[in-house]
């Protein structure tokens, strides 16, 4: 910094060392008023004088606020601005020429701000030939301050003006570091809470680090009701505040700022007719609301109040904007994941109550014939399956049998699995119709639904007890098992999907059934079933756990496959539904 080079004689050279090393030092003081106090205390011993004080000029030029006073009520120092050229201080600034008034009470340009008051000198602080502020000092005696008093007094604003341009430089950019890492904090925070309420409250907390507020409070847009909702509002202890009420668009500052969308900053909110009180408890001075945009439409707004008046800055608005820009895609983002839940929740009990359904409709137990045991298990790779089994009752001793599997999984797969179960008992309450009967007019309708990409893989077998036949019919499920006199062997029946092509038919097979045989359909999760190393559970290992079980139960064979197709899969999660439905002649 530059040295005061030839200063006036003053009467204590060591004191005038002092103030310029303070004022030296002020460049790097972290707090502004703490330093000019010091000054102002050196000064008094060289030149004398009643009331003292910096002003300093806001963000946007327009008005001198006290940034140090000494000897001035303290409603003056909190509260007093002066507009460029308004009273000796405002003059002296706009003129940036040093002005003396040796006595005020003849002066017309004074402002009485004390009642002492008799004589004033104001110098502009300038920096760089810019104004920053006024150095303002007052005596209580007519035509106080002599010419070297003025000369020394001018001298020294020189030197103080740079040092105040230089802690306004640094805390400056302490600032914009300190907001640099809020918003990095912040924008770390807002892209992992998809919780819009806590997303709010965290907000909170980090931006109560840098703007010193009494109220931060975020009003959402509510389209339907054409609303700003209160969510959150918050005093400056971290306290919830409640209390708020919902503001139309063009109400109050708030609801002019979202209807605007532009930040709105108001100094005194008395004075601005705009200003609607929306809450109790909080007698609030200044306000500054931004409102958060999110491509072209509004989210909401933010919303900081003060006590004090003209609390918050340009700097202050400029941090909440960028704020609100990111915090509006956060907030979208975290509303259109809370929609997502929502739906998924819904879709959740829509197929939990499919599921019911579709469990009512599988029967529980076959109707009873003599003779015949009938056992089954089944499996579902989803919520819901595109497999399913049924029992009709064919007529007098007669059992129809059907074990489907529909091209697909989940929803689509098992509302087409029902629509095959209700056209089965469609045809057996009409007639009994052989197998290859109810395939070929199941093909053909299903055919003519022209629904994309589903087909149906279904055996039909109806059980006569008289005979102990059964007559089998199948459009490509897996081949039948028949467990007679300690043997496995497959019965092999073919036929093309119902509803993949028109004019199809299909070849029928029937057994003669001894006591204490078997038959075992399997849709085709079973065999395909795979382990955590994608190795198959194969045709041949179903033929050993057949045989092994041939002398159980129906309902044993048909839980007993089960059960060893899950110890294969182990963990992996089923790929296809399982079903295995066995029909087994009493010994």
């Amino acid at each position: 910094m530059e040295k005061l080079h030839n200063p006036p004689a003053i009467a204590n050279p060591e004191t005038v060392a002092s103030l310029l090393t303070v004022i030296q030092e002020l460049g790097s003081a972290p707090d502004l008023r703490a330093g000019l106090a010091r000054v102002a205390e050196l000064l008094r011993s060289q030149v004398p004088y009643d009331n003292l004080s910096v002003l300093l000029l806001d963000d946007l030029g327009r008005e001198l606020r006290f940034e140090l006073a000494v000897g001035y009520p303290v409603e003056v120092a909190e509260h007093w601005r002066f507009g460029m050229g308004q009273g000796i201080v405002g003059t002296a600034a706009r003129t940036r020429e040093v002005i003396w008034s040796p006595d005020v009470c003849e002066d017309r340009r004074y402002l009485r701000a004390t009642d002492e008051v008799r004589s004033e000198l104001a110098i502009p602080l300038l920096a760089k030939g810019r104004t920053i502020g006024v150095l303002d000092v007052g005596s209580q005696s007519p035509h106080a301050f002599s010419e070297e008093q003025r000369a020394f007094l001018t001298s020294l604003a020189g030197f103080l003006a740079n040092a105040i341009e230089n802690v306004q430089l640094y805390q400056n950019l302490r600032e914009q570091a300190r907001t640099l890492s809020l918003l990095h904090e912040v924008s770390r925070e807002v892209s992992s809470i998809l919780d819009r309420r806590r997303l709010l409250e965290k907000v909170a907390e980090l931006l109560k680090r840098l703007i010193d507020y009494d109220l931060f409070s975020v009003l959402i847009w509510c389209e339907d009701r054409q609303l700003l909702d209160p969510w959150v509002a918050f005093d400056r202890q971290g306290l919830e505040f409640g209390g708020i009420s919902p503001i139309g668009l063009g109400q109050g500052v708030c609801g002019t700022a979202a209807a605007l969308r532009q930040s709105v900053r108001v100094p005194n909110v008395h004075l601005d007719p705009r200003y609607l009180k929306c809450m109790s408890g909080l007698e609030a001075s200044s306000e500054l609301v931004v409102p958060m945009i999110f491509k072209d439409r509004l989210i909401g707004v933010l919303d900081l109040e003060s006590k004090e008046y003209d609390a918050f800055t340009a700097q202050h608005e400029q941090l909440l904007s960028t704020l609100a820009a990111s915090l509006a895609i956060a907030l979208e983002n975290a509303r259109l994941y809370e929609r997502l839940l929502e739906d998924e929740k819904r879709i959740r009990d829509d197929l939990e109550t499919a599921r019911q359904i579709q469990a009512n409709l599988m029967p529980k137990a076959s109707p009873w014939i003599p003779g015949l045991q009938v056992g089954f298990a089944y499996e579902p790779a989803r919520h819901l399956g595109g497999d399913f089994y049924d029992f009709l009752s064919y007529g007098e001793g007669r059992l129809g049998i059907a074990v489907g599997d529909v091209a697909g999984k989940a929803t689509a797969a098992a509302l087409y699995g029902s629509f095959a179960i209700g056209m089965l008992r469609e045809h057996a309450a009409h007639g009994t119709y052989s197998p290859s009967q109810i395939l070929t007019d199941m093909s053909c309708r299903l055919r003519h639904l022209k629904i994309d990409r589903r087909f149906l893989a279904m055996v039909f077998a109806v059980y006569d007890g008289a005979s102990r036949t059964l007559s089998m019919a199948s459009s490509g499920l897996p081949y039948p098992y028949h467990l007679s006199g300690g043997e496995v062997r497959e019965v092999q029946i073919k036929g093309v999907p119902l509803g993949l092509m028109t004019g199809t038919t299909y070849e029928e097979a029937l057994l003669v059934l001894a006591p204490g045989d078997a038959v075992v359909i399997c849709s085709d999760g079973v065999e395909e079933c795979r382990n955590a190393d994608d190795e198959a559970f194969g045709g041949e290992q179903v033929r050993q756990i057949l045989a092994r079980l041939a002398n159980a139960p129906a309902a044993e064979i048909a839980q007993g496959l089960l059960q060893a197709i899950q110890r294969h899969a182990g963990m992996a999660e089923p790929s296809d539904d399982r079903t295995v439905v066995v029909l087994k002649v009493a010994g």
